[in-house]
């Protein structure tokens, strides 16, 4: 099967808040299409897209999902994606696949925090915006009340491209402005518009589309000339109008679909083959580093961004990738991270089904590939001679860590390699093991991802896994000198003894200095090959710690004298003799427990500033400024790690989910005298006192 050249091609994201209607929007699609014969349906579990067990148990779209149509020979690729913020890192890479976005909203609940944080992503990413309005049949619905109350919180110039035919449980369907087809139909597959305008709705619609013509020709020079001059546009003239001001833009399209059957369906799927962007009127693909972007064309050579993995245990491996440029075929050889993989089979997918094989397909288009090993989320496929790496969208950062408890090896190493295996498939996910601590960590974006992550390993590997808060990588210092200290070992087991005695002192260093040794014998009071074993030992009882068994960091220790035997003493003598010394000066140079503090960057809406603001000063936050931007505030802040390990879901609670934020190590700092002998107590830390 031949592909789609890329002028016939269209690459849609659909985005939106949780329970918007996204899914049930592109079932309506697949079924007023031909694509499906039967309407799918989120809640009766009938949905062809969301079709993993835990979506189903959730009526919730929780990966992204591929489809398409075809509609008046033109491919739409259509991608739905999650609506829950804490699952926004599959939403955000699909975004990187996409040419247009299309942004949910229901007509009956509004703008909702996910829907700001999904059209700032869309102007970041510079992604024409498309808005749909779903929902707009059920009881109560007041449609340009919605419409008004969303262009003032967006700031946003929206522009209907449609008229509803009815409001709430009266509406009969949609009026296209442009060509003045009024689409009438409820149901049924491969709908076409009825013809006959309504007469009861000629003057909304004369109304509309003047508003309309005004919107386009005053993003252009020329056309507003035009427009002076006779009075009105054509509609060829408003279609290429309209092409310039969506991809600047200046203004957003606004389409209108029903819930219980697809009104509106078949008028999208038009206007999305006559005013959304073909793959070739994006900007080129930018490339990390100092590589040339990648313009989306048949000629250049082959570049593939992997967006999506799934990894079925009966149908092994398949990746979904948008084609950036040149061509993609079958059994052609493509090179990711410096392995060869060969194209076996091909095909465009409709959720988890899969149409006829594909020979090639080009730049611009969307296709699944069966059975890559070495390919993951996230990677890119290229050709050997020209390797391309893609700039793709961020995803959020995993800061919702958790410490998998291990309950014995075997079982610790079927968990780690598990979820290794589902982080192939979400790039979002994240298993490491602590520098510190040694912890093995598995972070995610929300509670509620992880929660899905250990679903899907007990039903994938049948593993049962518990996790626990993560360790806080403490860490013990000192306040203040000791000097003149002596760490003497001597000891008499029969034949030779043991006997090494060493002089230091020992002082605090700036944070972040670490340790220092200096050498300060003089008169051969240590022999020479002596010295390191002081310091070693010195080494070994530091990383033990002193007061609740933290490493001990930032000081210095200058040994100046000691003693020796000539038969007695050892390598061994020595590093007791520096472990005893240090012991003795970490008693009388005031020990402190250093606890670690992370740099905070907080985006809230406006509105929530000061709740948000109140929260950090109680987990002991310190604000080093903020920042107002329209509806966000931006917070730059420093607080204590162990007071913001549970961040995430309080920040979520605090906003309605709408606030975000990233979190870096910063410093240490001494902790409070309260909470130090708090966390002295809880760690059980004893000290060793035999003679090691």
């Amino acid at each position: 099967m031949a592909g789609f050249e890329p002028q016939s091609i269209r690459n849609i994201v659909v985005v939106g808040h949780k329970g918007a209607g996204k899914t049930s929007l592109i079932e309506a699609l697949l079924y007023v299409s031909g694509t499906t014969q039967t309407l799918g349906s989120v809640f009766n579990k009938t949905s062809i897209l969301d079709d993993e067990v835990e979506e189903q148990s959730r009526s919730a779209t929780l990966q992204t999902s591929v489809a398409h149509v075809v509609w008046r020979k033109t491919k739409i690729n259509l991608l739905d994606t999650p609506g829950e913020g804490g699952l926004f890192g599959d939403t955000r890479t699909a975004m990187g696949a996409a040419d247009a976005v299309v942004l949910v909203i229901s007509g009956k609940d509004g703008v909702q925090p996910m829907t700001e944080r999904l059209n700032n992503w869309a102007i970041e990413l510079g992604i024409p915006r498309y808005f749909v309005f779903t929902k707009c049949d059920l009881e109560h619905v007041q449609i340009n009340a919605t419409l008004e109350a969303t262009k003032k919180r967006l700031r946003i110039a929206l522009a209907p491209l449609q008229i509803p035919i009815g409001e709430g449980t009266s509406l009969k369907g949609v009026v296209e402005l442009l060509g003045r087809k009024a689409y009438l139909q409820k149901d049924g597959p491969n709908a076409k518009p009825a013809g006959d305008v309504p007469a009861d709705v000629k003057d909304a619609l004369e109304k509309g589309r003047s508003q309309l013509v005004d919107d386009v020709a005053a993003t252009d020079d020329a056309l507003t000339e035009k427009y002076l001059e006779a009075g009105d546009l054509t509609d060829k003239e408003m279609e290429a109008g309209l092409h310039k001001a969506i991809a600047s833009g200046a203004v957003v399209p606004t389409f209108f679909v029903g819930s219980l059957g697809p009104y509106g369906a078949a008028s999208l799927l038009d206007a999305m083959v006559d005013i959304f962007p073909d793959p070739t009127k994006r900007a080129p693909f930018k490339a990390k580093g100092e590589a040339d972007p990648r313009p989306c064309t048949k000629d250049a050579p082959l570049a593939a961004f992997c967006f999506k993995t799934t990894i079925d245990q009966h149908a092994g491996r398949t990746s979904y990738v948008r084609i950036m440029s040149g061509v993609l075929k079958t059994d052609g050889a493509v090179m990711v991270d410096d392995q060869k993989e060969r194209i076996g089979q091909m095909f465009n997918a409709v959720g988890k089904a899969t149409g006829p094989q594909l020979g090639e397909a080009y730049a611009g288009d969307i296709v699944a590939i069966a059975k890559l090993k070495a390919v993951k989320t996230g990677d890119v496929l290229c050709e050997d001679r020209k390797p391309f790496i893609f700039a793709a969208p961020e995803p959020p950062p995993a800061l919702f860590a958790r410490v998998i408890v291990m309950t014995d090896r075997g079982s610790g190493e079927k968990i780690v390699q598990g979820l290794t295996k589902l982080a192939e498939e979400d790039c979002s996910l994240k298993i490491y093991q602590d520098e510190q601590t040694h912890d093995q960590i598995v972070a995610g974006l929300s509670q509620l991802h992880l929660d899905i992550t250990l679903e899907r390993l007990k039903r994938r590997f049948g593993l049962d896994v518990v996790l626990g808060p993560p360790r806080i990588p403490y860490r013990e210092t000192i306040s203040r000198k000791a000097t003149g200290i002596e760490g003497k070992h001597k000891k008499q087991t029969g034949g030779h003894g043991q006997f090494g005695v060493c002089y230091i002192d020992m002082e605090p260093t700036p944070r972040g200095a670490g340790f220092i040794f200096d050498d300060a014998i003089v008169g051969g009071a240590i022999p020479r090959n002596f010295i390191p074993s002081v310091e070693k030992g010195v080494v070994k009882a530091a990383k033990r710690g002193f007061l609740a068994g933290n490493q001990v960091v930032d000081f210095k220790v200058r040994l100046y004298d000691g003693k020796y035997h000539d038969v007695d003493s050892s390598d061994a003598a020595f590093q007791i003799a520096g472990s005893k010394a240090f012991k003795e000066a970490m008693a009388k140079a005031g020990p402190t427990i250093l606890e670690p503090v992370v740099k905070m960057e907080i985006t809230v809406p406006t509105a929530n500033l000061g709740d948000v603001m109140g929260d950090l000063n109680g987990r002991r936050g310190r604000i080093l400024g903020t920042e107002t931007q329209d509806a966000f505030s931006v917070i730059n802040a420093l607080a204590p790690l162990v007071e913001v390990l549970e961040y995430e879901p309080k920040l979520r609670a605090l906003t309605q989910g709408s606030g975000t934020f990233t979190m870096t190590m910063d410093r240490y700092e001494p902790v409070p005298a309260m909470l130090q002998d708090k966390i002295i107590k809880e760690s059980g830390f004893k000290a060793v006192t035999e003679d090691e």
